[in-house]
């Protein structure tokens, strides 16, 4: 983890236009203290560390990108991301969830691929229930609604939002 452009994650973290609640959530991931099973096995206080809905390792990235609907999601973000930045969505890496070093110019444009980042580890670290394809797509309708209702959205974000649509 000393690899890490600190500096530059703190950075995103904060200057992401996005409620406190989800700031606090990606934070916690960013320090890995998301109590997985994995984490919660390691310090003794559950006797296995599989995923209670798919059997394999759970671990923060198998949360995040590989259980259930997880996949699914994570391509669909990946293809978002990829309209705004304009590459190819399968060279986005995963560490952007997980450590958000990324610098990206305009700054609008930045501040809309991490709202982005940090929207989805919101929906998909909450484990309340199985969430769907569809449901990631209310999830982002409802968050892209609030972010647009704020006076300062343009100066946060501009336009790049418009290639999520309307009726995901």
């Amino acid at each position: 983890m000393a690899n890490y452009y600190w500096a530059t994650m703190w950075k995103n973290v904060h200057e992401t236009p996005v409620s406190a609640t989800v700031k606090v959530t990606w934070y916690r991931t960013t320090h890995d203290i998301i109590p997985t099973r994995k984490r919660l096995h390691k310090i003794r206080l559950t006797p296995t560390d599989p995923c209670d809905h798919c059997n394999r390792l759970d671990s923060l990235q198998h949360r995040l990108t590989e259980c259930g609907g997880g996949p699914l999601m994570w391509e669909g973000t990946r293809k978002l991301m990829a309209l705004m930045l304009r590459i190819d969505w399968k060279r986005l890496p995963c560490e952007w969830l997980l450590r958000p070093t990324l610098t990206l110019w305009p700054l609008q444009k930045h501040r809309a691929v991490l709202w982005v980042l940090a929207t989805y580890v919101t929906c998909r670290l909450q484990r309340h229930r199985e969430l769907t394809l569809n449901d990631f797509h209310d999830f982002l309708r409802r968050a892209r609604w609030k972010l647009e209702n704020r006076n300062n959205r343009a100066k946060l974000v501009g336009n790049y939002l418009s290639v999520i649509p309307e009726d995901v």
